[in-house]
């Protein structure tokens, strides 16, 4: 049986170090990518983007600079041009603003993580309130390697096989 938040930080500890290079939303999902930008080629064969790591975020999540917080989820749920202009203002503040380095990572066995990064910065993000349904995903943009999902708060089986 595996262990979910031992899991979670040995998948996610190739962060530590890396800074934050790109955030920016699908409908309200957040996606974070980290480390130098790279160029690739989608599976659809498209020119895309991206950092040499990318986490994308589909459960309640919320973003603190020092013990405020400064973002949540729903800022990405709102009607489009909202929600473009929450996914600037976060890739201002993490991005533009930085670098804002990965610290440190915690994990809970429930898919719950914790990203401390510099400038004060901290991501929660709260999984597992959603059964069966998938909350984030860990991934090496351009390569063939499989996701790292966590789904309703557990470690999705398939990306062990």
């Amino acid at each position: 049986m595996t262990d979910t938040k031992a899991e979670i930080i040995r998948r996610l500890s190739v962060l530590i170090g890396l800074d934050v290079s790109g955030v920016s939303h699908a409908a309200d999902m957040l996606t974070l990518h980290f480390g130098p930008q790279k160029h690739f080629r989608s599976r659809r064969g498209t020119v895309l983007e991206g950092g040499a790591w990318a986490l994308h975020v589909q459960c309640p999540w919320q973003l603190k600079q020092e013990e405020s917080i400064v973002a949540t989820q729903f800022m990405l749920s709102q009607p489009d041009d909202d929600a473009h202009q929450a996914a600037d203002w976060l890739n201002a503040q993490l991005v533009t603003n930085g670098p804002t380095i990965v610290s440190s990572i915690s994990a809970s066995g429930s898919g719950a993580v914790q990203l401390a990064m510099s400038n004060h910065f901290c991501l929660d993000i709260i999984s597992g309130c959603v059964p069966d349904e998938e909350d984030w995903r860990f991934f090496e943009p351009g390569t063939d390697t499989k996701h790292f999902v966590i789904e309703g708060g557990k470690i999705d089986p398939w990306c062990l096989s």
